[in-house]
């Protein structure tokens, strides 16, 4: 099972693990505390130099994946460049001001598949 992981200090990975497990996808530091997406099993061979690795379901340390950690910046550059594909920065404007209902529930089904994406990074 795929969790979202986070721990401060310093972490130990496994030196040789079963590639049968899933690869980790580590999504960097926000200064203090660390974030990855790890499979239970790999998570069980690693461990931090605070002693603290463990699975975080806080609304928080969600929301600083989803805004900051690479794979976040390419969903969100993909999905803005999916409406572009339909609609151009004036069109889009033209659609919020105008309220057209169609238009806007085009870009929501263009944004809902993204979304779905950036929940996925943590494990939602």
């Amino acid at each position: 099972m795929l969790n979202l992981y986070k721990w401060t200090g310093s972490i130990q990975e496994p030196g040789n693990y079963d590639s049968a497990i899933k690869a980790p996808v580590w999504y960097g530091s926000d200064g203090t505390t660390s974030f990855a997406l790890l499979e239970t099993d790999f998570a069980t061979l690693c461990s931090s130099s605070e002693d603290d690795l463990a699975i975080t379901v806080s609304d928080d340390d969600k929301a600083w994946v989803k805004a900051n950690s690479r794979e976040a910046k390419k969903i969100r550059k993909e999905c803005n460049e999916a409406v572009r594909k339909q609609f151009s920065v004036d069109d889009e404007l033209g659609i919020l001001r105008t309220d057209d209902t169609v238009g806007k529930a085009t870009i929501k089904s263009i944004v809902d598949v993204y979304t779905l994406k950036l929940a996925n990074i943590v494990g939602d």
